[in-house]
């Protein structure tokens, strides 16, 4: 199932809605990934990531009946995940991942000269750090915006927000993001 189909569909829904097994497996199939992308890129590890995004698809489990179908179910599940996140993040019990692995293997994949990988290896790492050094109000939207494309009014949805106030953040988040990786641009 195409990921518009999905979200837009009010067949596909009433059949969530159901309980029908093979609609959710559709769901998770259609949006796992996605889901996982904005955990991963807001904790910064994969076994977190793959943890928050179980316990969000089994929250849109339970949740099901209690969606009213205002936003698109893309924008839900990324609100159920985006809290979670934040929740997570909010404890202090995390630590930020290592990726000195994926860049060896990066760099040991031969497809690019060394030192252009090396230097792409660099701004990445850096990109990662930044964002995850941001405050968790402003990473949330950028993860939400420039990495998976929502736009400014299904990030209010989702985030419970003021259009406003998700256009303030994602301004300001840039903008620190640009102050961090300014060795990095031209």
């Amino acid at each position: 199932m195409r990921e518009a189909e999905a979200g837009d569909a009010p067949r596909f829904l009433d059949r969530l809605r159901a309980g029908e097994t093979s609609a959710f497996e559709e769901l998770v199939i259609t949006y796992q990934h996605r889901v996982f992308g904005v955990a991963f890129r807001m904790l910064g590890n994969a076994a977190e990531a793959q943890e928050v995004a179980q316990e969000a698809f089994l929250r849109a489990h339970r949740g099901l009946a209690q969606f009213r179908g205002d936003a698109k179910l893309s924008t839900w599940l990324y609100a159920i995940a985006s809290r979670l996140c934040l929740n997570r993040l909010a404890t202090g019990e995390r630590r930020l991942a290592r990726q000195g692995e994926e860049t060896l293997l990066r760099l040991s994949d031969g497809a690019q000269a060394p030192d252009a990988a090396l230097e792409q290896s660099e701004l990445e790492t850096a990109l990662h750090r930044a964002i995850a050094e941001l405050p968790e109000d402003r990473r949330i939207v950028i993860v939400l915006r420039d990495l998976e494309g929502l736009s400014y009014e299904e990030i209010a949805q989702a985030l419970e927000l003021e259009l406003g106030t998700v256009r303030s953040r994602l301004h300001r988040a840039r903008a620190d993001l640009k102050d961090k990786l300014e060795r990095f641009l031209p």
